[in-house]
């Protein structure tokens, strides 16, 4: 699984990509949303350790389905909809916007060369309890079971650090062309 930080930076990527407009104070809430949607599968992480003591017992399952997605977008769209004449926004584009980052959680989770059977995201969870991985890997997982260790230095082991590393050199470049295209999109403002 990419590390927070990766996911974190898709959400930024998804943010510019959105290219919100409106009032200036409307866009720390959009962008908070979308980076949080962008890491909201890995939810299932804190309820494992919570309900069974472990944190990965229900890892990349049901949140990490295109069912979770279409479900909170539909979620985030419904709910916008109807505060939507405090927020000025509309829920449909807020709704897609949220399911959007959500599936770039599952697609990048896909592209991990994951280093804990089974591999892959089940993915088509309910129809499918199959895990889905894709067969070429761009990033490396992180290591997250060094026993007696603990989780945080686990997290912040020199391994992970260099492929949280990894991943900033990867989705940076992405996210840096994301602003570059979204900029020239948008029409000049006349004088």
């Amino acid at each position: 699984m990419p590390s927070p930080v990766g996911h974190t930076i898709a959400g930024l990527c998804g943010f510019i990509l959105a290219q919100p407009t409106g009032l200036k104070s409307q866009r720390w809430p959009l962008l908070l949303l979308l980076t949080l949607s962008a890491n909201l599968p890995d939810i299932d992480i804190p309820w494992g350790l919570l309900i069974a003591g472990d944190p990965f017992i229900y890892h990349r399952q049901a949140t990490h389905s295109i069912a979770a997605a279409l479900l909170i977008g539909g979620l985030t769209y419904g709910l916008v909809t109807l505060l939507g004449t405090r927020l000025k926004t509309r829920g449909r584009k807020v709704g897609v916007w949220v399911m959007g980052l959500y599936l770039s959680h599952i697609i990048l989770d896909m592209l991990v060369s994951d280093l804990y059977p089974p591999a892959g995201v089940q993915a088509l969870w309910p129809l499918s309890q199959d895990y889905l991985i894709s067969p070429v890997t761009i990033f490396g997982g992180l290591h997250l079971s060094d026993s007696g260790q603990g989780l945080l230095r686990a997290i912040l082991s020199q391994e992970n650090l260099l492929t949280i590393l990894q991943e900033i050199v990867i989705l940076l470049p992405v996210t840096g062309l994301a602003w570059q295209v979204t900029r020239r999109s948008r029409p000049q403002k006349q004088s």
